[in-house]
């Protein structure tokens, strides 16, 4: 295990550029983390959706020509996750669900995940694709993006303990398919249990 003095002894060798990318990637190392438990807390419960990508069920609203859906890297403005690739179909919404038993024991339960156009991507100038995610048939978060850069969110989920939750996350190219390379970067379901 490292210790923190010999990590301090190696950050003052740093060049300033190179301070800046690693407080940079602190930071997403504490957003992956998620919140520090409370006391009384004895453990963190969490559901990887790209972990679980072959449980999950792959449907076009329509006809899923020019469907692309798959898991594995994906980099936005340069930075690279684990991502839910999603390239929506030519017309409609790409749809990928899940089934996610929550345990009876769970509070706090929030979905953390991020948006982004992958790189490379040839978006047309004014073109938008649309990001949803519904939770057992209602729409809890909705948003549009264009941007070639990961988009941080995080969503309070209903209570659901002993349940199990149809997660669904849908893209859509809002009439426009062509170069939506749309992604969702890192979703995860996280949950604190009780002690």
């Amino acid at each position: 295990m490292v210790q923190l003095e010999q990590l301090v002894g190696q950050l003052e060798s740093l060049t300033p550029e190179s301070l800046a990318e690693l407080a940079s990637f602190v930071e997403y190392l504490k957003w992956k983390q998620g919140p520090l438990p409370t006391s009384g807390v004895v453990q963190a419960w969490s559901f990887d959706f790209v972990e679980h990508f072959r449980r999950a069920v792959l449907t076009a609203e329509h006809d899923p020509a020019g469907m692309e859906i798959q898991v594995g890297e994906a980099a936005c403005a340069g930075d690279t996750r684990m991502a839910l690739w999603e390239h929506p179909p030519v017309q409609g919404s790409a749809i990928v669900e899940y089934q996610v038993p929550v345990p009876p024991d769970v509070t706090d339960l929030g979905l953390r995940f991020a948006t982004g156009i992958r790189d490379g991507s040839q978006l047309a100038e004014g073109n938008l694709v649309a990001f949803r995610i519904f939770v057992n048939d209602w729409r809890i978060w909705s948003g549009t993006q264009r941007a070639q850069e990961w988009k941080e969110h995080e969503v309070q989920m209903p209570t659901l303990p002993g349940d199990v939750a149809r997660v669904q996350f849908v893209t859509d190219g809002l009439g426009n398919h062509e170069w939506a390379w749309a992604v969702w970067g890192d979703p995860k379901l996280v949950a604190r249990t009780a002690g």
